[in-house]
């Protein structure tokens, strides 16, 4: 067990600092702040960050942390902070350790007895989120999906049976190939939500169901950054004899599963007590 007390002591510590996912002038004054009284400030491209920087006026040193140099890297941070030095991550855009490697500092941190304190602020899928018109609770987000389609295929199976509401961010060369492979597993009246360029002058939110939506990127050539909203699968679902779920679970098990897991899954997916369908399962054996 650790416990951490993020501001018991004055020594080193790390920040976690969202910044502005598009409108610079979403920063917060705490994480003007901390920027400013930082030692050093973690940034994911230095470049880009240094656009933000200038324009609140933080002229602090940058170090760049990012997925290619973050194993290598965090080291270094972690030393510079057990001599006392106070780091500032940040990341491009919106949360450190969202799609973004900065977890991997905070896991040396924690292994290291180095605080790790984050600040609340911007995030591009709950900005979209919340005007999506989706029930918010509860919902899953999934980051950037993988690029080929027997891999995405996974990912929007479990979309497709969700109660909540999922969330996935795409890049605009990559969204209409995207779209069409969702469409492929999911109902094409299912409804969406693809927003883009959030909090910029060219913000949008496109509603409707799957198949107008790609229709609309077919024909408008996607630009900006992506967040794609699927709302909750709210039909009801079949519910299956006692026959058919036996069969469920032998199929399984032809395939390599134990007859325990087998039941076990099967329970979960078709929402039935894992106990009684156990029972039933093995008088039917019995019987037979």
């Amino acid at each position: 067990m650790q416990r951490q007390s993020s501001y018991a002591q004055e020594n080193g510590k790390l920040y976690l600092v969202p910044t502005p996912i598009g409108n610079l002038e979403d920063i917060t004054i705490r994480a003007k702040k901390v920027l400013q009284e930082a030692d050093y400030i973690a940034a994911e491209d230095t470049r880009t960050s240094g656009i933000l920087l200038e324009k609140i006026g933080v002229h602090n040193h940058m170090l760049s942390f990012h997925k290619y140099n973050s194993k290598e890297r965090a080291p270094e941070l972690i030393k510079l902070m057990t001599e006392g030095a106070v780091i500032a991550e940040i990341s491009d855009a919106g949360m450190p350790v969202i799609s973004d490697p900065g977890y991997i500092l905070v896991q040396e941190c924690i292994k290291n007895n180095i605080p790790v304190v984050p600040l609340p602020g911007a995030s591009a899928f709950t900005t979209a989120l919340i005007a999506s018109g989706f029930d918010a609770q509860p919902f899953t987000y999934y980051g950037f999906l993988p690029r080929k389609k027997t891999e995405q295929k996974p990912f929007f199976e479990q979309m497709n049976k969700a109660r909540a509401t999922s969330v996935f961010y795409e890049a605009p060369h990559r969204l209409v190939k995207t779209l069409n492979n969702m469409s492929e597993i999911l109902d094409s009246e299912r409804q969406i939500v693809v927003a883009r360029e959030l909090t910029k002058i060219h913000e949008e939110f496109i509603r409707g169901t799957i198949s107008e939506v790609t229709t609309y990127f077919e024909q408008n050539a996607p630009r900006g950054e992506f967040v794609i909203l699927v709302s909750p699968n709210t039909k009801q679902a079949k519910k299956l004899s006692w026959t058919e779920l036996f069969t469920l679970v032998d199929q399984l098990v032809a395939k390599g599963k134990s007859k325990k897991m087998a039941i076990k899954e099967t329970a979960q997916e078709n929402h039935v007590s894992k106990n009684e369908l156990y029972e039933r399962y093995h008088q039917k054996q019995v019987k037979l």
